[in-house]
């Protein structure tokens, strides 16, 4: 077929144009898709080039004042309720000629952590100087022994109901007693060890309180007769007693309670003998043991599984009558004790290691310190000694430790 020549060059340009456009596609998608592979090959290299992500370092925290309390109080307990308030209850008090001739109260008050202020409760029945307290699995709180007028240890129980916010009495002990301890075992039984009755004789004996019934039972006795010890619920329901002795004494022995027989066995003694020294179950099922009287600074862990103790090297000085409390990262605060102590030290037992904390704003000993639910530590009352001065009077003060 003849192509008239008027028409020749149009076709031509025609032809021409459609190349064009063809050769330009091409390169176009040939640099997208390069484009496309070097953004792919960039993004890459700077995800195999970042930093991992560092958890944050975990800082001693630090103090700041709340609001003082109405009674001061020391060798007191203190115990935060299931809506987050702390109830503080009992100890001794400022009551004598000067501010330190202490005597017991029988007061109660509460502080809110929402709004930093103590609201009064109701007063017990009976003054208690170094009881102890637990809270209860059905929310109540329990505060048990002590001693009255003129250190008299008792057998009286009182029970504070925090929705009716009331005081009732319990069944008695059977046997009287102050500077014991007690535990609430994983039935919601409480177990009462130790302790000393009248004129210093210490006590062996262990009862039991059934919440369910208000009735006590026999929970046999230690081998060694101890006040100012300590016991701690094991993670296997176990309960590990540590320490603790007579005014002038103190013990390494430990025994151990099995609530599931009724009995008492010998565990490993601690590397050193404490009295009036703290233990704090840790994340991991371990437990610290810190100071004590005689100027014990060093600490030691206790291992259920293998039923040894550990040396975890010294803190920043000796403590005796301090507290300790485990933090909501898994550390523990230790603050306070006899003497112009105002130097706290955070142990951490991924390293088995203390290190210094911040200074509190007044030393104290015969303290307590309780977990907040926002992770803050409540710190109350206690025998506070001017750094300055030396002068000691039992405390309304009270301070917050923030992470």
């Amino acid at each position: 077929m003849m192509i008239p020549r008027n028409r020749l060059p149009v076709l031509i340009i025609s032809s021409l144009a459609l190349l064009m456009v063809l050769l330009f596609a091409c390169s176009s998608d040939s640099e997208l898709e390069n484009s496309t592979d070097a953004a792919a090959s960039q993004s890459d290299q700077s995800v195999s080039d970042a930093e991992p992500e560092q958890a944050k370092p975990l800082g001693p925290g630090k103090f700041s004042d709340t609001g003082k309390m109405a009674y001061a109080r020391g060798w007191h307990v203190t115990i935060k309720l299931n809506d987050g308030r702390v109830i503080a209850m009992a100890g001794k008090s400022r009551g004598g000629a000067s501010a330190w001739e202490p005597s017991g109260i029988a007061d109660s008050e509460l502080y809110d952590p929402a709004t930093g202020k103590w609201i009064e409760a109701p007063l017990m029945r009976d003054i208690r100087e170094v009881p102890s307290g637990n809270l209860l699995n059905d929310g109540r709180v329990i505060i048990i022994g002590g001693a009255a007028v003129r250190q008299k240890p008792q057998t009286t129980v009182e029970i504070f109901d925090p929705n009716s916010n009331s005081w009732s009495v319990a069944a008695e002990m059977a046997t009287p007693r102050w500077r014991h301890r007690s535990v609430v075992l994983n039935d919601g039984r409480v177990l009462v060890v130790a302790g000393e009755r009248e004129d210093t004789i210490l006590v062996p004996e262990a009862e039991i309180y059934d919440p369910e019934t208000d009735a006590w039972s026999d929970a046999g006795s230690l081998e060694v007769k101890r006040a100012m010890h300590t016991a701690t619920l094991l993670n296997d329901g176990r309960v590990l007693v540590v320490g603790g002795g007579g005014r002038d004494s103190k013990t390494k022995v430990v025994e151990i309670y099995d609530p599931e027989q009724n009995t008492w066995s010998l565990g490993a003694e601690t590397n050193l003998s404490h009295s009036a020294h703290t233990a704090t179950l840790l994340n991991d099922g371990r437990v610290l043991i810190t100071g004590g009287k005689g100027k014990v600074s060093k600490g030691e862990v206790y291992d259920p599984e293998s039923d040894t103790w550990t040396d975890v090297g010294e803190m920043t000085e000796w403590r005796a009558e301090h507290a300790a409390v485990l933090l909501a990262d898994g550390r523990v605060l230790v603050t306070g004790g006899i003497g112009k102590v105002d130097s706290t030290d955070i142990f951490d037992p991924e390293t088995n290691t203390f290190s210094p904390g911040p200074k509190s704003a007044i030393a104290r000993y015969a303290h307590s310190m309780t977990l907040l639910d926002d992770g803050r530590i409540l710190i109350v009352g206690g025998n506070s000694t001017d750094v300055e001065s030396g002068d000691r009077a039992i405390t309304t003060e009270v301070e917050i430790w923030t992470p």
